[in-house]
């Protein structure tokens, strides 16, 4: 299962060329199992001029699996941040410690453009997408 950043699907929803629309084609292509967290559909959502185009990212999820977090994923997200911070490296956001904590629960690899990932897996056990 493969769990795409907030990042990644902006610039694929803005049919950008990147390396990892590349690979969410490719997921996509080979009916690969993805998944999302409420906080990525609300950041992409909030990213909206209106209800209409808010309307058809929430029916764009619709396929995809969610995951849900629960107490213990947020406790994990905040062992995340400190495990980071004790090593020299503040995560900039919490909430990037939230997908990631999401991530490794359900064993998902993250498909992201945005370094914290990269650090956050370097620390921890979060596994990131590398086609």
């Amino acid at each position: 299962m493969f769990l795409v950043d907030t990042g990644v699907w902006i610039d694929f929803l803005r049919e950008k060329t990147t390396q990892e629309v590349d690979a969410v084609n490719s997921l996509l292509e080979r009916e690969e199992t993805i998944a999302f967290t409420g906080i990525i559909l609300q950041e992409l959502m909030q990213g909206c001029s209106g209800e209409k185009d808010a309307v058809a990212i929430e029916k764009h999820f619709l396929p995809f699996i969610e995951i849900f977090p629960q107490r213990g994923t947020y406790k994990l997200a905040a062992r995340i941040y400190r495990n980071c911070r004790n090593r020299g490296f503040t995560i900039r956001s919490s909430v990037d410690c939230l997908i990631a904590a999401c991530a490794m629960e359900q064993n998902c690899s993250v498909l992201h453009r945005d370094r914290d990932f990269s650090i956050i897996a370097e620390i921890c056990s979060l596994k990131v997408y590398n086609e």
